[in-house]
């Protein structure tokens, strides 16, 4: 099993979202006299969150610490309120697709694109038929807990975004909305008829056919800023620092690069594409990291080199030996020897077993 940076392990590999959807909603809370500083720490949260959109942080977090601000505020309607205002105002998710859209189908398949660029713990799909047109948002992740302010954020999101893209054209009653709760939707956002609650993980929304081809837009004055996505932009190297810290803290794992990447929850090409855009690879991380802890824990420490091998991902004594004498022209003994004359005071000082002195003399 791996551990995981972020959070402690799980029985499912944790999904990632941009700290970018946090923001808005810490905002509303801090004007409302909340302190988005204490739910973001009591959700093991870094404060970073809460100012770097492009940060990763894991999605159920997320979906809790919004929970948490609308019980401190004690308003049920606390994330559909702020989601309507995002709706007005524009987000930088979708602000290529709202910019460039003609019609709503326009707008609709961009959104899926744009999102499959920039986030991996939704799906974002759209199912045509000649009666009936469906966008759909499928989460990656299954979170226990609450998630009824999550799933009124994404209704009224988007409900709002059809609503104010078509104009004149949006009629409601023509409208079937469904998701897994409509407890934090406002009463009276929709008519009872158009919304369905099912326990899907996610939401969907299907619409008249006809409705893709009609005109579709939404003035949101969006500057251009980087919005962290996973391709060669310069906001990549966060994520790049992130895979650096999981696979320092998973070295004992010689997993190849699919497994990482299913652990991360991303596709393999994504991650190689990411990090070559920062002059790097899988494999020069994880040698990166080898060497840093090996030398670290050969030179401070009277850790047996067979546990240091295993500690650092090699099958075997043998493997370190070659690796060692590769990154530093001496075996480990010999390392250890001269960092213990260096400084005969550190952690690694006193007598280290024969058979380490033997393992290492022999290599």
């Amino acid at each position: 099993m791996w551990k995981m940076v972020v959070r402690a392990r799980r029985k499912t590999d944790p999904k990632f979202t941009r700290a970018a959807l946090l923001i808005p909603f810490a905002t509303a809370f801090a004007r409302r006299g909340g302190q988005a500083e204490d739910v973001v720490l009591g959700n093991q949260l870094p404060l970073e969150a809460l100012t770097n959109p492009q940060l990763l942080i894991e999605a159920s977090t997320l979906y809790a610490a919004i929970e948490n601000m609308a019980a401190v505020l004690g308003d049920p309607y606390f994330g559909a309120t702020v989601a309507v205002e995002v709706a007005h105002h524009g987000t930088p998710v979708l602000r290529d697709a709202a910019h460039d859209a003609v019609t709503l189908g326009d707008f609709l398949s961009r959104a899926v694109t744009e999102v499959a660029a920039q986030f991996d713990n939704v799906r974002y799909s759209l199912h045509v038929t000649a009666d009936a047109a469906s966008f759909e948002i499928q989460r990656t992740l299954r979170v226990s807990g609450a998630l009824k302010q999550i799933d009124a954020i994404v209704v009224c999101f988007y409900v709002t975004v059809f609503r104010l893209g078509l104009g004149a054209g949006f009629d409601p009653k023509r409208l079937i909305v469904t998701a897994p709760s409509r407890d934090a939707v406002p009463p009276g956002f929709l008519p009872r008829s158009a919304f369905i609650t099912s326990p899907i993980n996610g939401l969907r929304i299907s619409f008249p056919t006809e409705w893709l081809t009609r005109p579709f837009k939404l003035d949101w004055a969006l500057a251009e800023i980087s919005r962290g996505e996973f391709g060669d932009d310069p906001g990549a190297a966060t994520t790049v620092a992130y895979f650096r810290n999981l696979v320092a803290e998973n070295l004992e794992h010689t997993d190849p690069l699919a497994q990482f990447a299913r652990n991360c929850g991303m596709h393999p090409r994504r991650i190689q594409r990411l990090l070559a855009a920062q002059g790097t690879s899988y494999r020069r991380i994880r040698d990166e990291a080898r060497r840093s802890l090996a030398v670290k824990l050969v030179s401070e420490s009277r850790i047996p080199f067979a546990e240091i091998a295993q500690r650092v991902g090699f099958s075997s004594l043998p493997a370190l030996d070659r690796a060692f004498r590769q990154w530093t022209g001496k075996t480990p003994t010999a390392f250890r020897a001269e960092s213990l004359m260096a400084d005969p005071g550190a952690a690694g000082a006193g007598n280290v077993t024969h058979g380490q002195s033997r393992a290492g003399a022999d290599s």
